[in-house]
């Protein structure tokens, strides 16, 4: 295994093996790293190794983190849709009746 560095983990990052975005160079402030560099503290082999396990837990397969992809995740996307539907249709239909209940009192 190589040795982690930072900049390894940037470039994994930005070329969309995290999972979590696409194919893209990320511009930031400061390069991952750079702040702990310049602290004087920089990042260990086995922080910069946690924090790339942490990153990429899906190996090499760019896509596997996205939601998209994830027929578990999407499931339950949709188990949350449908629930916020049926929470509107029963506020409505509870306004109706008060409304409805007004109206005849």
């Amino acid at each position: 295994m190589k040795t982690p560095t930072t900049d390894r983990l940037r470039s994994d990052i930005d070329s969309g093996r995290s999972g979590d975005k696409v194919n893209f160079s990320d511009p930031a402030m400061s390069p991952l790293g750079t702040d702990d560099e310049a602290a004087g503290t920089p990042n260990t082999p086995e922080q910069i190794r946690m924090a790339a396990q942490h990153e990429t837990t899906r190996g090499d397969d760019p896509s596997a983190g996205r939601k998209d992809r994830n027929p578990e995740l999407r499931q339950r996307d949709k188990g949350r849709f449908l629930f916020a539907i049926a929470g509107i249709i029963l506020l409505a239909l509870i306004l109706a009746w008060i409304f409805g209940a007004m109206g005849n009192g």
